[in-house]
């Protein structure tokens, strides 16, 4: 999954107008924080409701989902009105949006659109916002949103996540050639030159999915051209994840946790390690957690370890403290709110979630991907080992 693709709903793995009117005036600053830390409260109360719906719904039981998304969006409709001049407001009007999408009601996507502020969405907001009435057949509407999403595209790695939705999502491959060659006339540092290497490496992993030998030779062009760039460096990293298995060694990394303390993968030596990739938004990756809490609950004390790595966006880190909270996480956890951008994540080139890597005592790779049953067999095997 890119990382500015839209959530498949109901997948075992997550793979990412009226709108354009003046914002209404701005509550009084003591109303907004209070309105606003309500809505947050609220928001993941109806996560939490949708989750245990969606967790009754059987595989390939459509009528029972459709009728649990049915749920969800009146849910939504009622929130928005309660808290309508919030961040989760416009989240609410976007989801009601796909959800109408998918019931293919274009009157009810036109209807949800029109209701968000765009003051409250981010590019990635702003961009699935554009997707959702491109696939409406709104084309007006699609259009503004675009222009919202290039207004919000600041750095070169935002720009270049707008070419790629432009390109792959919205199908505009006129808009996405006009960004990119803007984008290649301001690279001028190392470093910008790098990015734009590191992101044709990606692209020839995305068009060419079955050439591994593509890709490995896009990844080593970038490490011999920029060997000293964030860029070069991230794709030595990937080169190294490409080629990790059981047995062999992990990408090595150090990065700061949640605490703002140095942490690595290096200072669980001795211990059976759980890399865990995951994100509050990744329906998968909640419905795993009990499997994950179960298997930490009963052999933490013999020596298991877990480190999350989260891929929650940059709005979503209250919600994000409150899960580890509530669901009692009391393992360490790394976040930057880059979404599928986000630094670890990019070191281990993922694309999808959940996804985990197993270390075992003595550093090597224990097990790869593994949900379930399979997670504790695997982890006591470890524990065993000599």
């Amino acid at each position: 999954m890119r990382s500015l693709q839209v959530l498949v709903l109901l997948s075992s793995i997550c793979v990412g107008v009226a709108a354009q009117t003046p914002a209404p005036a701005a509550a009084a600053p003591a109303a907004a924080a209070q309105a606003q830390g309500g809505a947050a409260g609220k928001w993941k109360e109806l996560d939490d409701k949708q989750a245990t719906r969606m967790r009754g719904v059987k595989r390939g039981d459509t009528a029972a989902r459709d009728a649990a998304l049915k749920e969800r969006a009146a849910d939504l409709e009622a929130f928005a009105k309660d808290f309508p001049k919030t961040a989760e407001a416009a989240k609410a009007h976007l989801e009601m949006a796909q959800i109408a999408g998918m019931a293919k009601d274009e009157a009810a996507v036109k209807q949800a659109l029109a209701g968000i502020d765009v003051t409250h969405l981010d590019m990635t907001g702003a961009v699935r916002a554009a997707m959702v009435a491109k696939n409406a057949n709104l084309a007006d509407q699609a259009k503004l949103f675009v222009e919202n999403a290039t207004a919000k595209a600041k750095t070169m790695d935002e720009r270049l996540e707008l070419v790629n939705a432009l390109r792959q999502g919205l199908r505009d491959n006129e808009a996405a050639d006009k960004l990119m060659a803007e984008i290649k006339a301001s690279a001028v540092t190392d470093e910008d030159k790098a990015t734009l290497l590191l992101h044709d490496a990606n692209s020839v992993k995305r068009t060419k999915r079955d050439d591994k030998a593509a890709f490995a030779a896009a990844l080593e062009a970038v490490v011999k051209q920029f060997p000293n760039t964030k860029a070069g460096k991230t794709a030595a990293s990937k080169m190294a994840a490409a080629n990790m298995k059981v047995g062999g060694d992990p990408v090595a990394f150090t990065t700061k946790d949640m605490d703002g303390k140095d942490v690595s993968p290096a200072d669980y030596k001795g211990k059976v390690l759980l890399i865990d990739f995951w994100a509050t938004w990744c329906g998968p990756c909640m419905a795993e957690l009990p499997h994950v809490l179960e298997t930490y609950e009963e052999l933490h004390g013999q020596g298991f370890e877990i480190l999350g790595i989260s891929l929650d966006r940059d709005t979503d880190k209250e919600k994000l403290v409150s899960t580890i909270k509530d669901r009692g996480m009391s393992w360490r956890h790394v976040y930057d709110g880059k979404f599928w951008q986000a630094e670890i994540a990019q070191l281990h080139d993922i694309n999808s979630i959940p996804a985990t890597i197993l270390i075992g005592k003595d550093g090597k790779i224990a097990g790869m991907n593994l949900r379930g049953e399979a997670l504790k067999t695997a982890v006591k095997a470890a524990l065993e080992a000599k």
